[in-house]
């Protein structure tokens, strides 16, 4: 057969996966091979068995052999890239050499899936293209040895082998290329959200340090007055002894959560906002030309100092986004309690302004408040609302702060 015939009437190459490597972990068969490649080699397999069994020929047996011989190894040929190339290219320089004019089918098809594999997963480019260049060496030298008859060799033919084998490595390339840039991709976004989630987690170790160190100050401060008053008026002592053990059980309360999270720099001995300082940032937000109102019930009333602060960063990150995202739209916020939960709800409308008279912020914005509400124990749900708003809503236990 000569070469343009051969050429024109090969089937497309299959695809191969677009990963790079194979993933971490797979024990068995699937660390050596997958169903696409199942289906590939046999697929391959079953069309080259048909010819061999099919066609008469004086020589059956390597017939069958050679039909195995480029099928099979297509199975491995992400993990082999390299051997299952090379195999298949000696491969049919062999059965050339050995049946001469007796074949009876083109290894064309295996030929440009191991081109393919070669160019997908092997990294360095020179030996990717070296290893392109081996089907094309393969199959001139099949036709030197007599494998597709007597006919010469057409230089349409060797111009559409060169065309197919060098496209079939370009796509490729390109596979490896696109699945690179993707790994990468998403590799930064990793990094970035734990870059987000650790300073997040920094920052309330800071603001639990301050909490802690603030509730100390009030113990020293009580159990001072407690020590002048225990003589003259037992009663008033007694206060001061009071306050000081709800005081100190709650820092001891709040330490816990500081050991589970990383501190880093010095902090300063200031209190932290809670739930009272909310109509604060509810006022903010309407300065900001938003139409904005808070609910909030009585058994908010009394929570922990370190889950009132949780609450109040939830609020503003969200209502900073509000303003960076969504210029003059509506907003509720709620924050309530019940069944031993603490719920948080920030939701917006669409907005009614340009994006180009937004709020510029900080924050770390969804990672951060999720870091917030998982150190206590909670859960972190945000998505649009069927409004085309936005809702962010946190769950936190009561019991667990």
């Amino acid at each position: 057969m000569p070469f343009a015939a051969a050429a024109a009437s090969a089937p497309a190459p299959a695809r191969a996966d677009a990963g790079a490597a194979d993933p971490a972990g797979r024990t068995g068969w699937r660390a050596w091979t997958s169903p696409l490649d199942l289906a590939i080699a046999g697929g391959i397999g079953v069309w080259a068995m048909l010819e061999a069994l099919l066609v008469p020929s004086a020589h059956p047996v390597a017939q069958v052999g050679f039909a195995v011989a480029i099928s099979l190894p297509l199975a491995v040929r992400r993990r082999l890239p390299a051997t299952v190339m090379l195999v298949v290219a000696a491969a049919l320089v062999l059965h050339a050499a050995l049946a001469g004019a007796d074949a009876t089918f083109n290894p064309f098809p295996s030929l440009l899936v191991a081109t393919f594999t070669v160019a997908e997963r092997v990294r360095p480019w020179p030996l990717a293209a070296l290893l392109g260049l081996v089907p094309i060496a393969a199959m001139l030298g099949a036709h030197a040895l007599g494998y597709f008859g007597a006919v010469g060799i057409e230089t349409a033919g060797a111009l559409f082998l060169v065309f197919f084998v060098g496209s079939t490595w370009t796509a490729g390339r390109i596979v490896r290329h696109r699945a690179l840039s993707l790994q990468s991709t998403r590799d930064s976004s990793a990094q970035r959200a734990a870059e987000a989630a650790a300073s997040e987690r920094r920052r309330i170790a800071r603001e639990l340090h301050d909490i802690v160190a603030h509730s100390l100050s009030i113990v020293a401060l009580q159990a001072a007055a407690a020590e002048q008053f225990v003589e003259r008026d037992p009663a008033r002592a007694r206060t001061h002894l009071q306050l000081t053990r709800r005081t100190a059980q709650g820092a001891l309360d709040e330490m816990r959560h500081l050991l589970e999270v990383l501190r880093e720099d010095e902090a300063s001995y200031v209190p932290q906002p809670g739930l009272s300082a909310l109509p604060d940032l509810i006022a903010e937000t309407e300065a900001a030309g938003h139409r904005c109102t808070l609910m909030t019930d009585a058994a908010t009333d009394g929570l922990p100092d370190g889950l009132a602060l949780a609450v109040y960063r939830i609020v503003q990150e969200s209502l900073t986004n509000v303003r960076k995202h969504a210029p003059g739209a509506e907003v509720e916020v709620g924050v309530t309690a019940g069944a031993g939960e603490l719920e948080v709800r920030v939701e917006n409308g669409p907005p009614t302004r340009s994006l180009a008279a937004s709020v510029a912020g900080g924050g770390n914005g969804l990672p951060g408040m999720s870091e917030r509400a998982r150190l206590y124990g909670g859960r972190l749900e945000s998505g649009p609302t069927p409004a085309g708003g936005w809702r962010v809503r946190a769950i936190i236990p009561v019991e667990a702060a």
